[in-house]
């Protein structure tokens, strides 16, 4: 079998407390961050509120987040909060481990909403407190095997994420439909821009449209050309509170030719014309605050 390497470089990994991640203190068009890696956030002590991809969810004491590459989010949180986060690459986690695949927790199937939150009681407060500090020092320490031991913590760490998707399910059409449909799910993410057809994906995974249509069905409950819009619309309204470039820019790097036909795509889907959109998140007070008000220290 082929050696594989680790590769822990700080464009695959990194592990740090929340005001000394890279970009924390950097501003975005509303005070958003977009992360190319996967990154577990926990908020071991403080109060505030957490927006991921323009869904809010209130932060308090021991809680524990996940989002996905991609994802926008903006924590506006008080002077004492006490964090860290870790973020890793898919490549970094499936690395030597004879992964093909992410697992559930981290995968489309397993997500059970726009990022997954677990609020931590005693002992887990201090299992996981344990795991993420002996993270924290390999990475800064450097010691020999340092990427080997960080990816076997980084698995545990995982273990403590609830996951929608039942591993333990039986019967090979399942999971035949799970990998199928992740499949299906990370081409969108690389090719929503430019192929609007469910016939183009379908060829891509070397399938027919209607087999791919029965597929995403029955993983998701939606259609597969609904996954292809509300992927666009996604990228949409990130790209409108996280820049500020203009509607016919976005439109343009979303594959519309005519900006009319983005501005009627978008008020469609939203209910909302594409400017009203926007405002409101510039004047939403969070919009005006800090990601992070105050550097968080290991305790």
């Amino acid at each position: 079998m082929k050696h594989m390497e680790y590769n822990a470089s700080q464009s695959s990994f990194y592990a740090t407390t929340l005001g000394d991640a890279p970009g924390a203190f950097s501003e975005s068009c509303f005070g958003f961050q977009k992360s190319e890696l996967f990154e577990l956030i926990w908020v071991k002590k403080g109060q505030g509120a957490f927006t991921v991809d323009l869904e809010k969810s209130l932060v308090s004491d021991n809680s524990l987040f996940c989002l996905f590459p991609g994802q926008i989010s903006r924590l506006v949180a008080g002077p004492e909060l006490v964090g860290y986060k870790i973020a890793f690459s898919r490549e970094f986690l499936c690395a030597g481990s004879g992964l093909a695949y992410l697992p559930p927790a981290l995968d489309y199937a397993g997500r059970a909403g726009q990022f997954e939150v677990l609020r931590l009681n005693m002992e887990m407060q201090t299992e996981v407190e344990t795991i993420i500090e002996m993270i924290v020092w390999e990475y800064n320490n450097r010691q020999r095997l340092w990427a080997q031991m960080l990816h076997g913590l980084l698995k545990v760490l995982i273990a403590f994420f609830p996951s929608s998707f039942n591993a333990d399910t039986p019967g090979q059409q399942f999971r035949t439909d799970y990998l199928v449909f992740n499949r299906f799910m990370n081409l969108l993410d690389g090719k929503f821009a430019l192929q609007r057809q469910v016939a183009a994906y379908a060829s891509d995974l070397a399938v027919s449209s209607n087999y791919l249509s029965e597929i995403i069905k029955r993983v998701s409950g939606y259609s597969a050309s609904h996954h292809i819009q509300q992927r666009v619309l996604l990228e949409a309204k990130r790209k409108a509170v996280s820049t500020s470039k203009s509607m016919k820019e976005i439109a343009l790097e979303l594959g519309f030719d005519d900006p009319s036909t983005f501005s009627k795509f978008f008020k469609t889907m939203t209910q909302v014309n594409f400017s009203d959109f926007r405002n409101r998140w510039f004047n939403d007070p969070g919009s005006r605050l800090p990601v992070y008000r105050k550097k968080a220290r290991l305790s």
